[in-house]
């Protein structure tokens, strides 16, 4: 097992909700509650700090009782974009990054992707089942997160472009796809 560290932790709700029909799908009612809720209820108690990216709706994420950062630029340019936006107030050497979608995510998340990362010296290891991996729900080291802004001026945007930058591997959660299905799609809502 890794050696105990501490964690903070970046939830990106900061996105259009193009698949949702442009609602804010932090805030969508899954099970009577914001998805947001959901995953601040898993990821919370795994770690020390944790920031909320946010660019719309500002009032109800304040609410929530946590930091709450906007992108730099208004341009929605994407989970980087989000990510970048918190990467200053985190204090701790290591942050998780999960999406607000993600529901059902395991208990064990940071400290599996930790033990991933600090056994293999890694600077990032994502979440990865049987069936895909997920590269949303990643644990990185926080110095890796200073690059972040000047590759947002580029055009790969995506998160696996950015971790195939960095000594990066995947964690297993093996029999755990439920934990990480997301409620990306109006037809998943009533789940």
């Amino acid at each position: 097992m890794a050696t105990q560290q501490n964690i903070d932790a970046i939830i990106l709700a900061g996105g259009q909700g193009l698949r949702m029909g442009g609602q804010d799908k932090g805030l969508t009612i899954w099970q009577n509650r914001p998805l947001i809720e959901h995953v601040i209820e898993r990821i919370a108690p795994q770690v020390d700090n944790l920031h909320i990216s946010a660019n719309r709706n500002l009032p109800a994420y304040q609410k929530l009782g946590y930091p709450v950062h906007t992108d730099t630029k208004p341009d929605f340019r994407g989970p980087l974009a989000g990510i970048a936006a918190c990467a200053p107030y985190c204090e701790s050497d290591w942050v998780v990054i999960a999406p607000c979608d993600y529901p059902s995510l395991p208990p064990q998340l940071a400290s599996a992707l930790l033990e991933t990362a600090m056994n293999g010296g890694l600077e990032a290891s994502y979440a990865a089942d049987e069936h895909r991996a997920h590269y949303l729900c990643v644990l990185v080291l926080r110095t890796v997160l200073a690059g972040l802004n000047e590759r947002l001026g580029g055009d790969d945007l995506s998160v696996k472009g950015w971790l195939q930058t960095l000594h990066c591997k995947p964690t297993a959660f093996s029999g755990m796809t439920e934990a990480f299905q997301n409620i990306n799609h109006p037809e998943r809502k009533g789940q």
